[in-house]
């Protein structure tokens, strides 16, 4: 029987058809951990991948593959294995009843028990040798759907029963179901109450992830591609290819990988094959959306190209096929690029007004320049050296930089410096580059570095891991911008301060000796680079000029704050993204001595040593309930608790609390109080009597007893 494609596997009408299943990195992965966690006594698993990930394939392809009808998967279970499956698709109705229906069983009192009857004996006709019976529930979101609706309690608990029921790793019987979105997705809705219940459900089954990353659906496609007969001519473009999208950066990809696989994928080079992927995950269904892409034989898919054309399928060929195959999609306010695509369509309507020759290739760039920018990471450089490059080897265009720079001039494109890249430019009437130039004559000189930081800049406090972890305490570090080191003293929530000095003159002995003197948690950070710092504080200042001077030009202000926000994050790279190695721009101290930072992880490390010094009696006190600056309003409801029990039990073994249970306020007793070696028992509070000193009670209790001492001879 000859292999097919399907856009759509059913796991019982397709178990006996030969289906075309490639085994992906990730499908593999996931029967490795299915394996691996069967051998620990597992018996429940729960998939979980995105529409279209070929979750029901993978099923059809196992069920292959463990009874020995083709082997897409090394699959070791148990030697010799006895196999068997009970098979049910998903639909809008009680799990029970599908399952009555599977083993026609009358709809009586007893259904539930002669279910996992009908499922046991199926399991002991296999015989004692090695046997391992499959319960495959594909489509299970349509089962919790109707159990979140109808009788929630009733059908989850018959959820709850099957999985107990498979759940003994001393019998073979293995529970597989699939879902789309987390369990949790499918409790909207309930009460509280419920969606505990549905917790505790969810907590039956091993949830598997199966969702497909570009990389693999890559791989299925040049596995694919590559029973077409490739052709040597383009080796050199293909091999040109692959450079661009290296040097680009538009991607976060494997080179090695990349290389590996490039030529199978032709006709699709290798920059074009990533929009294609990352376009159908985020406007298709992944695989199922990829494979109906390479069997398309409308004139926008890859038959037609390989049957009528010569060279790559490239950018504005992907462009084509998604307008033709997404159109209702891509141009409803659903599709979160939707200002993107328009962009696209109004540079093309532009085109053909402003050009009578060349308008195909004007054409080609503007959708490579559309495509790109919708789908490449933040970073790229797709600047003209680029475009021009993709657009001769890939393209075809023999005068791509001419036909540029004519889109420059009508601006319908535009190079923006700050990004590395052009986009498409819908128009203005402000020509930004010279007003840009012009407002550096309207703002003043930056001066006052600081104040505008203040402005533009606000850091959230800094939490220091390590010392909550052993003490339990909270230490939040908050960060100040100053031109001379501070002497503020931490209050409330705060428990140290970042100090980050800006002062073009060199003060950095006046900053050593400062942190010398302070005794305080304060770690101070002096700039080097403030003058690079204050030029760009400069060239915010005039955007925001030319902002409020053409507030009326909507393009112009969008474009205008496109460009305040790269120039923030450029502010940001300089003050954040230098704190660290020996070559940074920063000169850290901490009593009177420089420190070297060399990573973030350091830097929140030496937060801690700071609070360890400065903080070395802080009781130790590992309750996250309480032990916070805000806690919650069911924890109020503890602490009130507690105090009244310490107040009317104080003379009563652990306050009176049951012994067999255990609510909030006895854990705070607990951790508190009887941990320490706490006791109200004594009739006087002596000097001799001290709490366990392993977590420095002892030293709050000497301040404690010093204080009454003095009140006492008052």
């Amino acid at each position: 029987m000859a292999t097919k494609f399907t856009t759509s596997v059913n796991i019982i009408r397709d178990s006996e058809k030969e289906l075309n299943y490639i085994p992906t990195p990730n499908a593999i992965r996931v029967v490795s951990q299915i394996a691996n966690d069967f051998k620990k006594g597992v018996r429940s698993f729960n998939i979980i991948g995105s529409y279209g990930t070929g979750k029901s394939a993978f099923l059809w392809a196992f069920q292959q593959s463990i009874s020995g009808k083709k082997k897409h998967f090394g699959i070791n279970l148990l030697p010799n294995p006895t196999i068997d499956f009970i098979n049910i698709v998903g639909e809008y109705k009680s799990l029970r009843e599908a399952f009555a229906e599977t083993f026609e069983i009358k709809n009586n009192k007893n259904v539930t028990e002669n279910i996992f009857s009908e499922i046991f004996n199926k399991y002991h006709d296999l015989g004692k040798k090695n046997p391992i019976l499959f319960l495959v529930i594909d489509e299970f979101g349509k089962f919790l759907e109707h159990a979140s609706q109808n009788e929630p309690e009733k059908e989850l608990y018959f959820i709850q029963q099957l999985a107990e029921f498979v759940n003994n790793p001393d019998v073979n019987i293995v529970l597989f179901t699939t879902i789309h979105q987390n369990f949790d997705a499918y409790a909207l809705g309930l009460s509280q109450s419920q969606k505990q219940e549905w917790t505790k459900v969810k907590g039956r089954f091993r949830e598997v992830t199966f969702n497909e990353p570009v990389e693999q659906l890559l791989f299925l496609a040049s596995e694919h591609l590559s029973e077409r007969p490739s052709t040597k001519k383009y080796a050199k473009e293909i091999t040109s290819a692959i450079s661009l999208l290296v040097k680009s950066k538009a991607f976060n990809i494997n080179e090695d990988y990349i290389k590996e696989i490039a030529e199978k994928l032709f006709p699709l080079d290798a920059i074009s094959a990533y929009i294609l992927t990352l376009s159908l995950q985020k406007y298709g269904q992944n695989e199922r959306s990829l494979f109906s892409f390479l069997e398309s034989t409308d004139h926008t898919g890859l038959f037609q190209h390989v049957q009528s054309k010569d060279g790559f399928y490239t950018i504005p060929d992907v462009y084509e096929y998604l307008i033709f195959n997404y159109f209702s999609f891509l141009n409803s306010r659903y599709n979160p690029d939707f200002s993107a695509w328009k962009s696209i369509k109004t540079a093309l309507e532009n085109v053909e007004a402003s050009f009578e020759k060349h308008i195909i290739d004007y054409s080609k760039i503007i959708k490579t320049v559309g495509l790109l920018n919708i789908n490449s990471q933040a970073g790229s450089i797709l600047d003209k050296p680029f475009l021009v490059s993709y657009s001769e080897k890939c393209l075809g265009i023999k005068n791509a930089s001419t036909l540029i720079e004519d889109l420059e001039k009508r601006k319908i494109i535009l190079y923006r410096n700050y990004s590395q890249r052009f986009v498409l430019f819908e128009g203005a009437d402000l020509d930004i580059q010279t007003a840009l130039i012009e407002a550096g004559g309207k703002v003043d000189d930056v001066t006052d570095v600081v104040t505008l930081l203040n402005k533009y800049y606000q850091l959230p406090p800094v939490i220091a891991k390590k010392v909550m972890y052993e003490t339990g305490t909270p230490r939040l570090f908050e960060y100040k911008i100053s031109s001379h080191p501070i002497n503020d003293i931490p209050v409330g929530e705060i428990d140290g301060f970042i100090n980050l000095i800006f002062n073009e003159k060199n003060i950095s002995n006046e900053v050593r000796q400062h942190s010398a003197t302070n005794d305080e948690a304060v770690l101070y950070c002096y700039y080097k680079n403030s003058k690079s710092i204050k030029e760009l504080l400069f060239e915010i200042e005039k955007t925001k000029k030319v902002i409020d001077e053409n507030s009326d030009d909507k393009v112009a202000v969008r474009e205008l704050n496109n460009i305040v926000l790269h120039q923030q994050n450029l502010l940001t790279h300089k003050i954040l993204n230098n704190f660290y190695g020996t070559n940074s721009e920063v000169a850290w101290y901490f009593k009177g001595q420089p420190i070297v930072i060399r990573s973030k992880k350091e830097f929140n490390s030496k937060l801690s040593e700071i609070c360890s010094l400065i903080y070395n009696k802080t009781p130790i006190f590992n309750n996250e309930l309480v032990n916070k600056h805000k806690i919650s309003a069911s924890i109020h409801t503890a602490k009130r608790n507690y105090f009244k029990a310490l107040v009317t039990n104080w003379d009563k073994p652990q306050l009176d609390f049951p012994v067999d249970k255990f609510p909030p306020e006895k854990t705070i007793y607990l951790s508190l109080l009887e941990n320490n070696n706490i006791s109200f028992y004594a009739d006087e509070i002596t000097e001799d009597y001290k709490p366990n000193s392993k977590n420095r009670f002892d030293e709050l209790w000497k301040l404690l007893y010093n204080v009454k001492r003095k009140c006492t001879n008052c």
